[in-house]
């Protein structure tokens, strides 16, 4: 990587700030001008030695007390050299604004929309430069800038005019009605004999069930056919982020839980390893073991609840009701090991909360047993249903060079052909030390990452069963007294350790200043954490990268030219969790 850098810095001696290489965490800074941030990134993308192919985020950080006071950070990720590189350009107060860089990487659009949206940073060059989480109309500010109340502002909607769809709008003019409000209908003339061409504008949500949260999409049809679909984001809003800013580094925890509450345990396990990275914890191996068998089960939970509710969403009952059994089965154990079955606040920086007991072992041995023959049932079930076949295979096809450059990740991208998988290109856990696959599909379309899906399952049950066999006895948490409290029991009977506990739980610890991306491979693909520590106990900054939220960005390319019906299709096979999405 050295000699990259070395090139970056004399092709834009002007551009490139410096560079700052943190060898303790395994990252690379490099500040820019933002006058060249185009520049730099075509380059960085482009040439190559560098191939940044892939965009993992874009987000913000505030500086009220600097000159230069928002920092935009980019995120990137070279897919071929398996190595990313973090962009940081300033900007100032008065005049917040830098160039686009959606001509390079197409998921820059819905990534730089957010950062205008929540933090008034405009992107010039932007195709579709608006408010993404919040109502379009609101005026109140931007919620992620400091000089934010935490308890918000009130506002009020203005409730635009939007004509019935049996009436056309004849004394209101085009210009009155906002474009993205226009529900009724847009009607279109073209040349050619007496036939008259029609495309409708229809509002489909935000109630719908399909979507597994509130979702509206605004459709674009000529006829049946979707000319255009239009994410409206933002209705399970929560300020995830803005919370986790007043909260001490642990009580965040149990918000990563709502993330995905249907995944919650993937969720806690992606934010304690940032944290993990933030304080340079070492976690003990037995701890990893039991995160790696969790977050296993986790995925094939996941995957289930996929499973089930996409078959339905088709037409296909039985396999709901097949693969929630599978789940209870394995929700069951959580509650034995947690006391929880949907949000478990169960992970802990450095650890986890109570131990895989041997009752577990027996349990989960006699689940494994059995799982790769009900996996085998659901296909059979499914791959001779013409239904399923007829509305999965070559639906909502997408490139494997349109999935990167959206910023793909997890089963949407690996169904593409795509072998990018967290777990193998930088190994956490014990992933490293069981012998796994990564499934792949090749056409890229919806029956594509359905396979992958059920072909995951076979592998997270194969990386149970080892790490059941090879799990080692020792301690479930890191021996570093200055952040983890010391054991219940301790607590009860020592005062000295009464003491620690109530010092770490009402004054929280404080991690050094700096900052770090931490990416894990959740089953819907990298959900990753960006945290900036200023040296307090609180995080100055939580920047969430929700795989949902990247996968809406391509919703509309993925969508074109496809019937409705196809829409629930598509809607499934993201997987997308509006709590994760929305945050």
């Amino acid at each position: 990587m050295q000699p990259l850098l070395e090139r970056l810095m004399t092709t834009f001696p002007d551009a490139v700030r410096g560079v700052e290489v943190d060898t303790a965490r395994n990252e690379i800074t490099a500040r820019v001008a933002a006058a060249r941030i185009v520049d730099v990134a075509r380059w960085l993308h482009d040439t190559p030695e560098a191939s940044f192919d892939h965009i993992t985020d874009i987000c913000s950080v505030d500086y009220p007390n600097d000159p230069e006071r928002f920092e935009v950070v980019y995120q990137l990720l070279s897919l071929a050299h398996r190595r990313r590189i973090r962009l940081k350009a300033r900007v100032t107060e008065e005049a917040p604004q830098i160039a686009s860089v959606t001509g390079i990487w197409k998921g820059a659009e819905f990534m730089e929309r957010e950062v205008y949206d929540l933090m008034g940073i405009t992107f010039v060059g932007h195709p579709d430069l608006r408010r993404i989480l919040l109502p379009d109309d609101y005026e109140e500010g931007h919620p992620l800038r400091k000089d934010f109340p935490a308890e918000g502002r009130g506002w009020r909607s203005s409730f635009p005019f939007i004509p019935r769809l049996d009436e056309a709008p004849e004394e209101q003019t085009e210009g009155e009605v906002p474009e993205q409000e226009k529900q009724a209908y847009l009607v279109a003339e073209h040349q050619g004999g007496t036939r008259r061409r029609e495309e409708l504008l229809l509002n489909m949500g935000p109630q719908h069930p399909s979507t597994h949260g509130v979702l509206r999409v605004v459709l674009e049809l000529d006829g049946e056919r979707i000319v255009k679909a239009t994410p409206d984001l933002g209705y399970l809003h929560r300020g995830v982020e803005k919370l986790a800013e007043g909260l001490h580094y642990m009580q965040v925890i149990p918000h990563t839980d709502r993330l995905d509450y249907v995944c919650a345990m993937t969720n806690n396990y992606a934010y304690v390893r940032a944290v993990e990275k933030l304080l340079d914890i070492t976690v003990p191996e037995r701890a990893e073991y039991v995160r790696t068998i969790v977050a296993e089960m986790q995925r094939i939970i996941g995957h289930l609840f996929w499973l089930g509710t996409q078959a339905l969403d088709i037409g296909a009952m039985t396999v709901f009701f097949w693969t929630f059994r599978e789940r209870e089965v394995l929700l069951d154990m959580f509650e034995k090991l947690c006391g929880a079955r949907l949000t478990l606040n169960y992970y802990r920086i450095g650890g986890v909360d109570s131990d895989f007991t041997p009752d577990l072992v027996v349990r989960l041995k006699a689940f494994l047993q059995t799982f790769p023959e009900k996996v085998n049932e659901y296909n059979q079930l499914l791959m001779s249903n013409r239904i399923w076949v007829g509305r999965t295979k070559d639906i909502a096809v997408i490139s494997a060079e349109d999935a990167i450059n959206f910023g793909l990740t997890g089963p949407t991208l690996r169904g593409s052909g795509v072998d990018y998988d967290v777990r193998k290109y930088e190994p956490y856990g014990v992933y490293d030390k069981v012998e796994w696959e990564v499934p792949v599909g090749k056409r890229g379309d919806t029956y594509d990452r359905y396979w992958v899906r059920m072909e995951e399952m076979r592998q997270s049950a194969r990386i149970i069963a080892q790490c059941l066999d090879q799990m080692p006895e020792g301690p479930i948490m890191a021996d570093v007294p200055h952040v983890i409290p010391p054991p219940k029991a301790k607590v009860m009977r020592d005062m000295e350790s009464l003491i620690h506990h109530f010092i770490i739980f009402t004054q929280g610890f404080k991690p050094p200043k700096g900052e770090t991306y931490c990416g894990t491979e959740a089953p819907k693909g990298e959900l990753g954490f960006f945290i900036v520590s200023d040296g307090s106990p609180r995080p100055y900054r939580l920047k969430i990268r929700a795989p949902s939220f990247i996968h809406m960005g391509a919703f509309d390319h993925m969508a074109r030219g496809y019937l409705i019906s196809d829409i629930i299709t598509i809607f499934g096979t993201y997987d997308i969790v509006m709590g994760e999405c929305d945050r």
